[in-house]
């Protein structure tokens, strides 16, 4: 049976990491941009592409990335000059990973799916959608910031309700998933789906 690529996407605050950590526990093999990322930025490559740019980011031979969300969160120039950076790093490593799985079915969480225009590298897209309120919460809950900053990390993204957001998620065929209930039901759907992905 031909591998199935999934890229599981959506929000910050939709969801993502609590739909992937339920497909793992279910025994499919899960990967992760953010995961990765975490090992790029403490390589050399790394660190020196973005010192480049942003020289005061980097502490003790290490990027801040405190510093760095200061930077990209309030500034679009600055945040494509980052993702011209990162993207294709951590690309390339997901991509490796996933390419040598031997599962029929592979998931990974791309966070900027939409943003790199990476929706075509994939064969599904599964992407978690949640009212923009409920985003709010969680992103106030989780990271301890203000309504404002939680604002303005959602509109630094891509947005999947406006005219051209709902265009690329029907161009993409995405598989859209609504996460405005309890946890129990978010699990039924995706169970749903990946019942789908089986046939």
């Amino acid at each position: 049976m031909t591998q199935k690529k999934v890229a599981v996407t959506g929000g910050i605050g939709s969801g993502k990491s609590l739909a992937l950590r339920y497909i793992a526990q279910m025994g499919y093999p899960v990967y992760s941009c953010d995961e990765i990322y975490k090992t790029i930025i403490q390589s050399k490559e790394y660190i020196d592409k973005v010192s480049d740019f942003f020289p005061d980011v980097v502490v003790d031979g290490n990027i801040s990335r405190e510093l760095l969300a200061k930077y990209v969160f309030n500034n679009l120039d600055n945040r494509r000059k980052i993702n011209m950076i990162a993207h294709p790093l951590i690309m390339q490593d997901l991509y490796a990973k996933m390419y040598s799985c031997e599962s029929v079915l592979v998931f990974a969480e791309v966070p900027l799916l939409f943003e790199g225009n990476f929706e075509n590298d994939f064969d599904h897209i599964l992407y978690i959608y949640r009212d923009k309120a409920k985003r709010i919460e969680s992103i106030i809950d989780r990271d301890g910031i203000s309504n404002i900053d939680a604002e303005q990390r959602i509109a630094a993204q891509f947005n999947p309700d406006s005219i051209d957001g709902q265009k690329r998620l029907k161009e993409a065929n995405a598989y859209i998933i609504e996460n405005n209930g309890t946890l129990d039901a978010l699990y039924q759907k995706i169970l749903n789906y990946i019942e789908t992905m089986k046939q």
